[in-house]
């Protein structure tokens, strides 16, 4: 197998895996609080990386590696915040599209400045994949408030959507930075940084403007909460939570390590593209495991990324 096929290979991998960890991570998020499940998959995954390292006597890695792996963590964690942030005032499908065109153009950009183009061919798998992952990821929006507070509101999911992507971006070029340090301490130092500001963001969700309010009556669903009392379930319903956010760190982490290699073997943009493509491996598993069904504009958009594969691969 070629490099380039082994860095296609690795980076499919990659989303697949990414795309269950955002399906086990949704589904955690009916259980827990989104700080208390990043602390959880994030934190479980820190300590599994770093005896995993211990185990297979890695040597630590120098002052550069976690730098470049820190400034990963920090990037990813800010964007997993601004993300979940977004997604909570509506438009879900909008701010994912927007994030996760973003999150594969920042690379491709980067390594357009520091290695040059890539074949004409991949150039046009990398617009069809740009493509697919708008149908994807993209619903129509909702009809919502009107007037001003509308407008107001509308930028700020705009900010936040492109602070996410901007954020994931760095997140992947930095990964790709850390590079010579073996695979398991750059990803370690990584979740040192997205754990540190998950649990900064538990403190900030918890105090002042972003309290959350007292949860209504069983009977009372709103549009902010459909699920009404779901925190109120009981010691059970918690370690279904706990248990899900493990596996969603599991899974995030794994798919971190394919993305790494990925790089390691081929070109960040090639890597950075194909891992973007997450959203088909989550919408895969919700019609086989939830039995949801998808649209049509979503069907369209995993048809266009089969073609951007060929070509990019």
């Amino acid at each position: 197998m070629t490099a380039a096929a082994t860095t296609s290979v690795l980076g499919l991998t990659a989303a697949l895996i990414w795309g269950a960890a955002d399906f086990s991570g949704g589904i955690a998020a009916r259980y827990l609080r989104v700080y208390w499940l990043l602390v959880v998959s994030h934190g479980c995954s820190l300590a599994a990386l770093v005896l995993l390292a211990d185990l297979l006597r890695n040597p630590l890695p120098s002052a550069h590696i976690l730098e470049w792996g820190l400034i990963s963590g920090f990037a990813g964690g800010s964007a997993l915040l601004a993300f979940y942030y977004a997604l909570s005032l509506g438009d879900m499908g909008i701010t994912a599209a927007i994030t996760g065109l973003l999150t594969a153009a920042l690379p491709v950009l980067f390594t357009l400045a520091t290695i040059g183009a890539p074949s004409r061919r991949q150039l046009v798998g990398f617009v069809l994949a740009a493509g697919a992952i708008w149908l994807i990821s993209s619903q129509p929006g909702q009809v919502g408030k009107a007037g001003q507070e509308a407008i107001e509101e509308q930028r700020k999911k705009l900010g936040l959507a492109i602070i996410a992507g901007l954020g994931f971006g760095v997140y992947l070029i930095a990964l790709r930075q850390a590079n010579g340090g073996g695979l398991l301490w750059p990803l370690a130092a990584s979740r040192v940084g997205s754990l540190a500001l998950a649990m900064a963001g538990g403190l900030i969700f918890s105090r002042g403007r972003f309290t959350v309010e007292a949860e209504p009556e069983p009977h009372t669903p709103t549009l902010e909460n459909p699920r009404p009392g779901r925190w109120k379930s009981g010691l059970g319903r918690a370690k279904i939570g706990i248990a899900l956010a493990i596996l969603a760190g599991a899974c995030d982490t794994s798919g971190n390590f394919f993305f790494v290699a990925a790089t390691r073997t081929g070109r960040l943009d090639v890597a950075a593209v194909l891992a973007s493509l997450y959203p088909a491996s989550t919408i895969l598993l919700a019609v086989w495991l939830l039995k949801e069904r998808t649209s049509a504009r979503q069907a369209v958009g995993m048809a266009t990324a089969l073609v951007a594969v060929a070509l990019i691969s």
